[in-house]
């Protein structure tokens, strides 16, 4: 197996996707798994590919530099045969939870609630922040997708984000995925 990981930051334009899977797809690889997303004016995507045996990292990479210069990106290719970490490894049985914090901009946010999610042993699988600053609280959202381990109390976990929330003047609710999805379909 030939695995790579793919980086490709740059200033947001029509093509860039297109692109990337076209040279990809030139070298006979296969796209296993992406994630793209837009930070402001700031296109970045994390990509999984396989590639020909006879093909390698340096290659695809010399090959998406040459074919996308112009477009002012900046990508990077590795080769990927890491192991699972030991938490993959021994991953408890764990659910689905949103974690969602509103409230004024200030420094440290994303770093408090991760640290304390971390302390609870909950995985962070995406998070989403806008951070417009000012006071308005709707102008600031964060969005934590969480892996929570079934064995964390989770009056616990409320407890200890409820303490970050009351020092930070934020609101943060913790909901199940199923309700929150629930929830937004009914609001939408």
């Amino acid at each position: 197996m030939n695995k790579v990981l793919i980086s490709v930051l740059g200033s947001d334009q029509p093509g860039i996707m297109a692109k990337v899977a076209s040279i990809i797809n030139q070298h006979n690889g296969n796209i296993e798994n992406l994630s793209q997303t837009l930070l402001d004016n700031v296109f970045g995507a994390l990509l999984m590919a396989n590639l020909a045996e006879d093909d390698s990292a340096e290659k695809l990479e010399q090959s998406l530099q040459d074919q996308t210069r112009g477009m002012n990106l900046y990508i990077r290719v590795h080769p990927w045969q890491a192991e699972p970490s030991d938490w993959h490894q021994n991953k408890p049985e764990t659910q689905p939870y949103i974690v969602t914090a509103i409230g004024p901009d200030r420094q440290g946010l994303v770093a408090e609630i991760a640290g304390e999610l971390f302390k609870h042993g909950v995985n962070i699988s995406n998070i989403q922040a806008i951070f417009k600053g000012g006071k308005n609280p709707m102008d600031n959202l964060m969005v934590f997708e969480v892996d929570v381990p079934r064995a964390v109390v989770m009056n616990d976990l409320r407890d200890a984000l409820d303490a970050i929330a009351s020092r930070l003047e934020l609101e943060i609710n913790v909901q199940h995925r199923r309700i929150f999805e629930s929830v937004s379909n009914i609001l939408n």
